[in-house]
């Protein structure tokens, strides 16, 4: 779409609020206008033509030609002076009207037009007026962007802001926010990006900029993977009315396919190219009624002395005037109309020569019908070969026979001459790349074999006059002979490719693939004479496609009897195997799995994280491990262990992804039948522990009134065993909620410094044998599940006192800071060697000390678990022998 294109012009300055007029670059006269350019100056255009109206309204507006000259020459937009505009009909009082004058370019970004923008300033409106119609020329402007057939956004401000969006651009980043955000914001893969720059560049010197087929990095948000896409724009500055620049416009549109494909178009020529350039023939292939050069290879443009620039891309009797009264021009539009097959023996072709004199050819030429994309015949391959001096040397072979008896000497010089032309053609034909051999006649004699065919024969040059049935005994079952035969008769060449041959090397059958030409070859009277067989040996690839083939078909059957689900996908995503396991699953074959996709299967709530873990797995070259839901036929979702394996090739890039995914469904169940199990027995012991419990507290307190110290030790010993069995059992039951995720945190407001102050009072009468020190400000508010924390301290203090000798000091201190607040709890026991220190907050670990400590190894993983349900962090430091530290850290509301 160009946007100098007069119906885009018409819709856009139709659409406009302002009053704007469109003048041609070169004559200064008004081209296109709008009505409210027309009512600026006259209410009455009902009787008159277009042309009346153009020619008064150039005569009551004329352009500033100093101003256009500047915008030609800047390319560049620029206000006019002002001027005052008397309104004489509805009583419209006087109007100040400010032009801005806007270049509009062609493809060349050569100025061809300009756009006059009439801004208005009524003396008589008020700030009230001049708001709405702010907010309706917003409106009106929002109204067209989506009309405009391109992709429009407006950035404003020097932090490019998206102001306004239309939907064909917000369908270039589907799924992303724009309205409201920084260009940068929205589109951060962009920063330090070309197109920044650009936004830059546009924003300080208010110049218009332009761009084609523009390389952009966009992600793709679904797997946060960066793709290369291309785009065609322009940044265009918005001047606003102290002439500054405050935003800009891009109009763009995405050209990613079209570079893909001439991409894939210039490799595919290219090969083409490469592939009729091996040929010994002129080729060239002619398209379309008015005969353009598609391609052609290095053998025709010597034939016709011309280079690939002169010729490619234009028409035959263009390259070749010389040849427009030949039949050539008019047998390739028949080939086109009838689809016929053209084949002509020792055609003359004279062509004019730079210095005036006639160079006269003869060729064999084929003209085989090519069809296009649609199914038409619309093209023309043309194969020739140059026989010249074929045809002069019979033309003189026979004069010569005429004169013989009166000029012997003549004959030497015209076998010099056969001696040379079959001298050049032995050796081009010795040297060719590809393997190349003549057989003569209807026994197919074997005239001529250059090395690369004596190579893939097997043979050496002593094959040369024996027959192909002698020289090659064991392809008399094989189909050759009977192909070659066929030609013969027939004279219709011969085309095959991947076809096998299993020929002699050194005493044993070598199997051997070609791609193969059988070419006949007609004598003066038109009769085959010679067969031409031209052979490139592509053995090496098809063994190796068919390794591949027979590799992957391996892979499928091991698949297929592991008892795990296995897919494969490409790095894009695209899932490319399912094995037996998978299918079974989902009741499916494998298109309709495919197409019923992955993510279908999956349970909702799992989908995102599995999205950002594979898009980090990506990222890192590294496996994605999960534990995940998928739903089999009957609707059911089953737990599974997934792993997502990237395979990398030898520079570390990803080529494809396996997927191994494990039923774990039963493990799952029985984890929940252990946590019910344990949930249950918890809290069954704890009912009698509780009475004895109330039972040992009261005879304690009888027996503090004797002087019995044997009862009051007893019963206090007592009463410290039943306070750990309840320990342990409530680890237990927080483990087993931990699990179900029933362990829920109950945060309130509450001051931490009464709740260190009331477990200190406890814990000098529990922990009697330690000295407890206690440092923590008077007051500091937190929001917090209190009893949850009064539990991790219990815990911490608890081990304290368990794994240090009696008499020692335990610190408990509390410690605030901008951002958090810190609780640590020191010792001075056993401590911890540095290898244990790391596994401490594991479920069930205990440190095998040397001396016997009971516990499960609970209290530590719960407490983590605390912690971190908090936000905050827990760590331990200790120096093995001298004692232990261990802290957590809660973040400030």
């Amino acid at each position: 779409m160009k946007f100098t294109d007069t119906p885009l012009l018409k819709n856009i300055i139709n659409h406009t609020p302002l009053p704007v007029c469109i003048i041609n670059a070169d004559l200064c006269k008004i081209e296109l206008y709008n009505d409210k350019f027309l009512q600026l100056f006259s209410q009455e255009s009902k009787n008159y033509s277009e042309k009346q109206l153009l020619d008064f309204l150039n005569s009551k507006f004329i352009a500033d030609n100093a101003l256009v000259s500047k915008v030609i020459a800047e390319n560049n937009s620029f206000y006019g002076d002002e001027f005052s505009l008397d309104v004489n009909y509805d009583n419209k009082p006087a109007t100040v009207i400010t032009p801005l004058y806007a270049p509009i370019a062609d493809d060349l970004n050569k100025v061809v037009k300009l756009a006059i923008w009439m801004t208005q300033d009524s003396t008589k409106k008020g700030e009230t007026d001049n708001k709405t119609h702010i907010i309706s020329e917003r409106n009106h402007l929002s109204k067209l962007l989506e009309e405009i057939p391109a992709s429009i956004a407006l950035l404003s401000g020097k932090d490019f802001v998206f102001e306004l969006v239309n939907t064909s651009y917000q369908n270039l980043v589907p799924g992303r926010t724009l309205i409201g955000k920084p260009f940068l914001e929205a589109l951060p893969e962009l920063i330090g990006s070309e197109l920044e720059k650009s936004l830059k560049k546009v924003f300080l010197e208010g110049l218009s900029l332009s761009f084609s087929d523009d390389l952009v990095p966009l992600s793709n948000t679904n797997i946060n993977q960066q793709k290369q896409r291309y785009f065609t724009y322009r940044l265009i500055p918005r001047i606003n009315d102290d002439g500054l620049t405050d935003g800009i416009f891009i109009f763009t549109s995405e050209v990613t396919h079209a570079v893909d494909n001439k991409v894939n178009l210039e490799r595919t020529s290219n090969n083409l190219n490469q592939i009729i350039n091996m040929l010994p023939a002129s080729v060239v292939i002619i398209r379309y009624d008015n005969l353009i050069v598609e391609m052609i290879n290095d053998a025709n443009l010597s034939y016709w002395k011309k280079t690939r620039d002169e010729v490619v891309g234009k028409p035959f009797l263009e390259i070749l005037p010389d040849l427009a009264d030949q039949p050539f021009a008019g047998q390739l539009r028949r080939v086109m109309e009838t689809g016929e097959i053209i084949d002509v023996k020792e055609s003359p072709v004279l062509f004019t020569e730079p210095d005036g004199t006639i160079r006269e050819t003869f060729v064999d030429y084929t003209y085989q019908p090519l069809t296009g994309l649609d199914g038409k015949r619309d093209g023309v391959l043309v194969m020739s070969f140059e026989i010249t001096d074929r045809v002069l040397a019979q033309r003189q072979l026979k004069e010569y026979a005429d004169q013989l008896s009166k000029a012997n000497d003549q004959l030497s010089i015209l076998i010099n001459q056969l001696s040379k032309s079959e001298s050049r053609f032995k050796y081009v034909f010795q040297k060719a790349p590809v393997a190349i051999g003549l057989l003569r006649g209807k026994d197919l004699i074997i005239e001529s074999a250059n090395s690369k065919i004596l190579e893939v024969w097997g043979k050496t040059d002593q094959v040369i006059g024996l027959t192909l049935a002698e020289a090659l005994p064991e392809i008399k079952d094989q189909p050759f002979l009977g192909f070659l035969d066929n030609v013969y008769k027939t004279g219709t060449p011969f085309y095959a490719n991947e076809i096998k041959a299993e020929l002699l090397h050194d005493g044993e059958l070598k199997e051997i693939f070609f791609n193969v030409v059988y070419q006949p070859i007609a004598d003066a009277d038109g009769n085959i004479a010679d067969i031409l067989v031209v052979a490139a040996d592509i053995t090496e690839q098809v063994n190796a496609r068919k390794l591949i083939e027979k590799s992957e078909a391996y892979f499928k059957m091991l698949a297929d009897l592991v008892p795990s689900k296995i897919s494969n996908a490409l790095p894009t995503g695209e899932v490319t195997f399912f094995n037996k396991r998978w299918l079974e699953f989902a009741g499916m074959n494998f298109e309709d799995l495919k197409d019923f996709g992955y993510h279908e299967m999956m349970h909702p709530d799992e989908i995102e994280k599995f999205q950002a873990g594979l898009a980090e797995a990506a990222a890192n070259r590294k496996p994605h491990i999960s534990e995940m839901r998928f739903k089999n036929t009957e609707g059911k979702y089953i737990w599974h262990l997934n792993i997502a394996s990237p395979i990398l090739d030898e520079d570390g890039n990803i080529t494809m992804w396996v997927g191994s995914t494990t039923d774990i469904q039963g493990l799952k169940e029985e984890e929940q039948r252990k946590n019910d199990f344990i949930s249950m027995v918890s809290h069954e012991l704890k009912t009698p522990l509780t009475s004895i419990n109330a039972y040992l507290q009261l005879l304690l307190r009888k027996a503090e009134k004797t002087d019995d110290q044997f009862l009051k030790q007893a019963y206090a010993q007592s009463l410290k065993q039943v306070r750990n069995m309840t320990e342990m059992i409530n680890g237990f039951l927080n483990v087993s909620r931990l699990e179900s995720g029933k362990l829920h945190i109950d945060k309130t407001e509450f001051n931490i410094c009464d709740l260190l102050e009331e477990i200190k009072a406890d814990y000098k009468i529990q922990y009697a044998s330690h000295e407890l020190i206690f440092t923590s400000p008077q007051s500091f508010i937190v929001s917090a599940d209190r009893l949850k924390l009064a539990q991790v301290l219990n815990n911490l203090v608890g081990n304290a006192v368990k794994y240090s000798a009696n008499g020692t000091k335990i610190y408990v201190s509390l410690k605030k800071s901008e951002n958090s607040i810190r609780v640590t709890v020191k010792d001075e026991g056993m401590g911890i060697k540095s290898e244990n220190l790391t596994k401490l907050f594991d479920k069930y670990y205990r440190v095998q000390q040397e001396s016997t400590i009971g516990g499960f190894g609970i209290g530590l993983y719960l407490s983590a678990e605390i912690i971190q349900a908090h936000g905050g962090k827990i760590w331990a430091e200790s120096e093995f022998g001298k004692g232990s530290t261990f802290s957590f850290e809660l973040p400030l509301k």
